[in-house]
């Protein structure tokens, strides 16, 4: 699987994370003409297999993806094909399945938190998604105000900002102990014959078990418990995902 980084907000040095080419600060003086995509167009995430998720999308990711554990940092990351560049619940024109949940990190693009050197973030704009369609969204009216696209942006990324820092603590909190394990993902083109397509990790439910009472204690009052149950549950979407994508598999 590919693997990707949960990046809540970029400092403008920094290579721009995926999705993103040209992050700008955003302003009324320098982008009062730009538009956007229209609010359900996706096109931009066919060609990814993998996007990051935060724990509180867990209960809505987890009836459609495997959410899986990435690198090193164990980033949760949600499913979404199996094969280099392929998402399966968007179509090559744009329009995300209906009735699937569209992960967050998608649905604020083309909009960033920026950190500066005070550790203060501001609203970034991918300058390189302008869109000149009928349906484009303007962010800003002729007076020089922003429209609701820019206070909902704003929201969005405020929300993503905080849920990504409690994913990040949960991510730690799964380092500390044992129960995170090495998994491949494999397929049967034909009948007796396997192939991997990738790795990844994930919560392993046996030595969930056996994690001490102490340690569920201080999971359940810090919420990462409820976490990784839907972590465990969300592992059954991968026959589901593997039927979508015309394949037969078993992920071990």
């Amino acid at each position: 699987m590919t693997d990707t980084s949960a990046t809540q907000s970029t400092p403008r040095s920094d290579v721009p994370p995926m999705f993103y080419s040209a992050i700008e600060p955003l302003s009324a003086q320098l982008h009062k003409n730009l538009k956007i995509r229209p609010e359900a167009a996706y096109a931009f995430a066919t060609k990814t297999n993998t996007v990051p998720l935060t724990v509180p999308e867990f209960t809505m990711a987890a009836r459609h993806f495997p959410i899986l554990l990435l690198g090193d940092e164990l980033v949760p990351t949600a499913a979404l094909g199996v094969q280099p560049e392929q998402n399966l619940f968007v179509s090559p024109t744009g329009q995300w399945d209906a009735g699937v949940y569209v992960p967050a990190y998608i649905r604020r693009h083309p909009f960033i938190l920026l950190g500066g050197d005070d550790d203060r973030l501001t609203l970034g704009i991918d300058v390189a998604s302008a869109a000149s369609g009928e349906d484009a969204r303007p962010l800003f009216k002729d007076d020089g105000k922003e429209t609701e696209v820019v206070t909902q942006a704003l929201d969005l990324c405020n929300q993503f900002h905080g849920a990504f820092l409690f994913t990040r603590d949960l991510s730690a909190a799964l380092k500390k102990t044992d129960i995170v394990v090495d998994c491949t993902l494999e397929i049967e083109p034909t009948p007796g014959q396997r192939s991997t397509l990738g790795s990844f990790k994930r919560v392993d439910e046996e030595k969930f078990k056996d994690v001490p009472d102490s340690v569920i204690l201080e999971w359940r009052k810090s919420g990462f418990l409820h976490a990784i149950h839907f972590l465990l549950q969300s592992m059954n979407n991968w026959d589901l995902l593997l039927l979508k994508a015309g394949l037969h598999s078993g992920a071990k």
